[in-house]
């Protein structure tokens, strides 16, 4: 059984992990209601490569979610929202000679101020004759929040290894005029010379959440690291709002998606159960007792009256202290 509490961020422990048929999935979570049945679908912040184990240390099968339940400012995909400092591993190996992997590795320097920032997009070819276009015309197409991307780009040609110029490619954007706090999604698509395709969209932190969090920290390094490739760290946060406490029962989706909330494009359930979401605390503590609208402090200098002070189901006590008994 899981618990959490409302009006505050919550951790769990799943076993997601152990079930997974995909290799790299993305966990939806629903929760139902057992008495109104009422559902919530949400894509819960994945922290468990950062945040440690349980006490079973060396157990890959154990992931640690986290995500807030308040009243207002829900965000159901917010969890995916990660800092991206991928290096090819050719770059981290510093040898050319090792095959390409075909794949693009997207890497968030870490920006300077909530105007400027640079991305860059490394290209690993599997084939090493293969090529970008020229650096006015890169064939690529990159989208910030699904609006077109019209400034500066960079194409770096990089040799290390001493290998022979272009063999590793990258593709650097300086961003400027288009607020960081605001990039959420960025998607880049094309081709290169030799007919070789590359797409990915890829869901990113904001600049804020980067320098609140230092991600590079959470991994042993007091500074940011160009020459390391770091995990994709989960920083945007998922809040979700219940309009019952107590018992739900829960189910937890492998999926490829990243923002898909609809449990029938998912693949499998991978963890199930019950949880109970307990209420928030009393902001204050109150007295519910008598009232105390009608005591009267005792003042020998006023005339006495006969208010009532206290009373129950037999007796009735006035401010002189004359018992009258109810007949």
């Amino acid at each position: 059984m899981l618990k959490i509490s409302a009006n505050t961020d919550n951790t769990i422990w799943v076993n997601a992990s152990r079930n997974k048929t995909l290799s790299n999935p993305t966990y939806l979570m629903s929760l139902e209601h057992k008495v109104s049945g009422d559902r919530k679908y949400f894509i819960p912040q994945n922290i468990t490569s950062f945040s440690g184990r349980t006490t079973y240390q060396e157990d890959p099968r154990v992931d640690l979610f986290k995500f807030g339940v308040y009243e207002s400012g829900e965000n159901l995909t917010g969890g995916t929202r990660s800092w991206f400092a991928l290096n090819s591993p050719n770059y981290v190996n510093d040898d050319v000679r090792l095959k390409g992997t075909g794949k693009s590795y997207p890497n968030m320097y870490p920006w300077l101020s909530s105007s400027f920032g640079v991305i860059s997009f490394q290209f690993d070819w599997e084939d090493v004759n293969d090529r970008m276009d020229d650096v006015n015309d890169t064939g690529f197409t990159i989208t910030f929040n699904d609006i077109l991307y019209t400034g500066n780009t960079i194409v770096v040609r990089d040799s290390r290894g001493g290998g022979t110029d272009e063999v590793r490619i990258a593709l650097t954007i300086p961003i400027l005029g288009f607020p960081l706090n605001e990039i959420e999604k960025i998607s880049y698509t094309g081709t290169s010379t030799g007919g070789t395709s590359i797409s990915n969209t890829i869901y990113v932190a904001n600049w804020e959440e980067v320098f609140a969090a230092e991600p590079w920290t959470y991994y042993g390094d007091e500074l940011y690291d160009s020459l390391k490739s770091y995990p994709i760290t989960p920083l945007g946060t998922t809040n979700i709002s219940l309009e019952n406490y107590g018992w739900y029962y829960y189910r937890i989706y492998e999926q490829t998606s990243q923002t898909n909330l609809n449990p029938l494009f998912t693949t499998d359930v991978v963890d199930e159960g019950t949880l109970y979401l307990y209420p928030p605390p009393p902001d204050e503590v109150s007295y519910e007792g008598y009232s105390t609208d009608e005591i009267i402090i005792y003042d020998e200098d006023r005339i006495p009256t006969n208010h009532i002070l206290q009373e129950n189901e037999y007796h009735l006590l006035t401010e002189n202290n004359e018992l009258l008994t109810q007949e």
